[in-house]
């Protein structure tokens, strides 16, 4: 799957807020912006994903995971929209499409039932089966594309509003 991503310039006096802060607690700010940015994008995702999916849509969602800068107080945090692993799992099919091919017939273990493979809108239960493959329907990227713009302000917004509450939780109201 391409990965896709987007560096915002410009924003010097939130990063020294940020380094000022420490590394957990300007971590949390900025960790906690970036969810909050992400969500232009993930509402996007869900509009694009093909209605027929059911519960895919809804596990679109993003994570944000806390890294080390150069320097010792740096914080840097990494955002990643996706589907998630269990809920969505069908997810990676219907943005990448799959391949034709057969569902093999499980041999029989004993002490096992026997796997059958259904193949619904016939009125038969065969052994195996042939997937005839589905055409890549890709979600995530064309919503980043669509709606990156919008992320900007809401991530410099919610940053701002964010480092004042732990400066506040850090500092005391006389921060």
């Amino acid at each position: 799957m391409p990965q896709s991503s987007y560096k915002t310039t410009g924003i010097n006096n939130l990063e020294k807020a940020l380094t000022q802060l420490g590394e957990n607690a300007g971590g949390a700010a900025l960790a906690g912006a970036l969810r909050d940015a992400s969500k232009p994008v993930i509402m996007a995702s869900r509009r694009a994903c093909p209605k027929d999916s059911g519960d895919t849509a809804k596990s679109i969602r993003s994570e944000v995971f806390k890294g080390k800068g150069r320097g010792k107080t740096d914080s840097v945090a990494t955002l990643q929209i996706g589907f998630h692993k269990t809920k969505g799992w069908k997810g990676r099919f219907i943005e990448g499409g799959v391949k034709s091919h057969t569902i093999p017939k499980k041999p029989f273990k004993k002490g096992r039932k026997k796997r059958v493979v259904v193949v619904f809108g016939q009125d038969a239960v065969f052994s195996s089966a042939v997937h005839p493959g589905k055409k890549a329907h890709p979600v995530l990227l064309p919503a980043f594309e669509q709606s990156y713009r919008k992320t900007t302000p809401i991530f410099i917004k919610r940053l701002r509003e964010r480092i004042i509450l732990q400066a506040i939780k850090k500092y005391g109201k006389s921060a």
